[in-house]
């Protein structure tokens, strides 16, 4: 009776604490987000965006340079023959993500450190007047919730490379945070192609 009385008491507190961080405005992210999600490992980093003056180091994302289909998920996107023409993550690289217009390009959650904090990618525009891409960055923590988002115009066709993006910073006790990145094609009708997706480990903004 004093143990089941002891887990009554478990599970009161558990959903007090939950009831005050939902009036707050704070989102929890559950331990099955945080299981589900890729973790922090030991990051190889290069330094690929030298010739635009950034000289930065980056990782790639999870499943960044579509060199394989796992990863990303997603409506009206497919991965494809052509890589971006600098092919910055090795020469023998050859395909890139095609989103559709209207769809949708998830990525896979996850992790990363407190001083991860801002990301870059290539795009190939359509070249179409009212087209534009949205890269919408979701992040959560142990108690928070933060998002960014950002539209890439698209009326000037060809590869380019994205300005550098700051991930949200609302890490916890832990020191770290879990990201879902969403790439949107919106506005008039256009097919978008996405290369390289890459973190920047070192906080320099």
């Amino acid at each position: 009776m004093a143990m089941n009385q002891r887990r009554i008491g478990m599970r009161a507190a558990r959903l007090t604490v939950a009831l005050a961080v939902a009036a707050s405005g704070l989102v929890v992210a559950t331990s099955q987000v945080a299981t589900a999600a890729i973790g922090c490992t030991t990051r190889t980093t290069t330094r690929p965006f030298k010739a635009w003056g950034d000289n930065n180091a980056y990782f790639v994302a999870p499943g960044g340079t579509f060199e394989s289909s796992v990863g990303w998920t997603g409506s009206s996107l497919s991965r494809v023959a052509g890589n971006e023409p600098w092919k910055i993550n090795g020469s023998g690289h050859g395909y890139s993500l095609k989103i559709g217009a209207g769809g949708r390009a998830n990525s896979a959650q996850f992790c990363v450190n407190s001083d991860e904090d801002s990301m870059r990618l290539f795009f190939k525009a359509p070249g179409v007047s009212g087209a534009s891409l949205k890269l919408h960055i979701d992040v959560v923590s142990g108690v928070n919730r933060a998002t960014n988002d950002y539209d890439i115009n698209g009326s000037t066709a060809g590869w380019a490379v994205m300005q550098r993006i700051m991930l949200p910073d609302i890490r916890d006790a832990s020191g770290q945070q879990y990201v879902t990145i969403t790439l949107t094609a919106q506005g008039t009708s256009a097919t978008w192609y996405v290369d390289d997706v890459m973190i920047d480990p070192w906080k320099s903004l």
